[in-house]
């Protein structure tokens, strides 16, 4: 998980720096907020859940390949955000409905793989510890968001 958040925000700060406007609009806070994130991420989710051992040998490698297939989509969602940023200044009409059709897809899918991987982790953890882990990662992913959604401009 900790490589979803690090490639959404190398993503957006990417395209972002690349910009001289855009470049202004990528705050400290955002990368501070980032720099803590991706640096304690794993920490975080383990600390909230509490695993004993035998939890931690089923849940970890289960848990890694649901952040691999979750990165896929934060890419599909920082593609998005980097098209948005591109053509901010001259974005037609007709290109603001397809980028807001493909986050809808996007958002649809993310609920799918995780309500499809909150199966899966029933089979692993008892359901208050699940509960728990998408609570946390919800927190700690909408953290990110809102220091992201602060640097992005609304459409015009």
């Amino acid at each position: 998980m900790k490589k979803i958040v690090l490639t959404a925000v190398v993503a957006v700060m990417a395209v972002a720096l690349s910009n001289p406007v855009a470049a202004q609009q990528v705050r400290d806070q955002t990368k501070l907020t980032y720099d803590v994130l991706t640096s304690e991420w794993t920490n975080l989710i383990g600390g909230v859940l509490e695993l004993t051992d035998e939890e931690a040998t089923a849940f970890w490698p289960l848990y890694e390949e649901y952040g691999e297939k979750k990165g896929e989509l934060w890419n599909r969602r920082i593609d998005v955000i980097k098209i948005f940023l591109g053509s901010y200044k001259d974005m037609s009409p007709e290109m603001s409905r397809i980028l807001l059709d493909q986050s809808f897809n996007i958002e649809k899918q993310m609920l799918e793989l995780e309500m499809k991987y909150a199966e899966k982790f029933d089979d692993v953890l008892p359901p208050n510890k699940v509960t728990r882990l998408f609570q946390a990662e919800k927190k700690l992913e909408t953290t990110m968001q809102m220091e992201i959604a602060k640097d992005v401009p609304l459409a015009k």
